[in-house]
């Protein structure tokens, strides 16, 4: 295990949200690419019951994100959604690992709605385990191509739905010690993300105009931004 001050020294974890992979999204939107491209080792972690981790849906993503960072001391991160709560948590509970992350679409009303919860997600969890395609539900059926386009399988995702993970409540955020990018897209249909970023010690705010949740990771000036963001090495 290591630890350097250079960010050119450090890995740059991905985790990418539901219904998603390492490769659905981030490869392909060509994060991946630019990131080796500029000399950075990257680490995909899919979620639980998603690409690679198809076979452990009830794992706790948080878990995957501090053991592979615990693998070289110091890491930098890269979340989308979900996987944006995930590192959220594992910055907040192992603060030494990270050094500096951006978190993509991590709206405050996940946390003050509780929309995180099992019994929040079992609308969704029982669309995922029924047969066919829902009417009438345009959410339901973008999270479905996700799913599709992934090649994940449907019951797996809706296993990881279903199991118990740490979330990190809005205090445990005063805890990272990490510089953060708190980026939210201007038209995401979850909200702003403003008590998450009032509530992370050392953050900033990038906006996407124009962007809603799931277009945010694939747009041009985002990856930009939090490229150069994740290469300073000031606070």
């Amino acid at each position: 295990m290591t630890t350097s001050d250079s960010s050119a020294d450090r890995p740059v974890i991905l985790i990418h949200g539901f219904g998603s992979s390492t490769d659905a999204l981030w490869r392909k939107a060509g994060w991946i690419d630019t990131l080796e491209a500029s000399g950075r080792e990257v680490i995909g972690v899919d979620l639980p019951g998603h690409g690679a981790q198809r076979d452990n849906p009830r794992r706790d993503p948080a878990d995957l994100l501090l053991e592979q960072a615990a693998k070289y001391g110091t890491a930098d991160a890269v979340g989308f959604s979900v996987g944006a709560w995930a590192l959220l948590a594992a910055a907040a509970e192992q603060p030494e690992l990270f050094s500096r992350i951006a978190v993509l679409g991590a709206a405050d009303l996940v946390l003050t709605q509780g929309m995180h919860t099992p019994a929040r997600q079992q609308p969704v969890i029982d669309i995922l385990r029924a047969a066919g395609e829902p009417a009438g539900n345009p959410m339901a059926a973008a999270i479905l191509a996700l799913i599709a386009e992934a090649g994940n399988d449907r019951n797996a995702a809706a296993d990881f739905l279903a199991a118990d993970k740490r979330f990190p409540a809005l205090e445990d955020l005063a805890r990272i010690t990490a510089a953060t990018l708190v980026v939210e897209g201007g038209h995401d249909e979850a909200g702003p993300s403003e008590r998450v970023l009032q509530a992370i010690p050392h953050s900033e705010r990038l906006v996407v105009e124009g962007a809603g949740h799931f277009a945010i990771p694939a747009d041009a000036q985002c990856q930009t931004s939090v490229i150069a963001f994740l290469s300073r090495e000031d606070r």
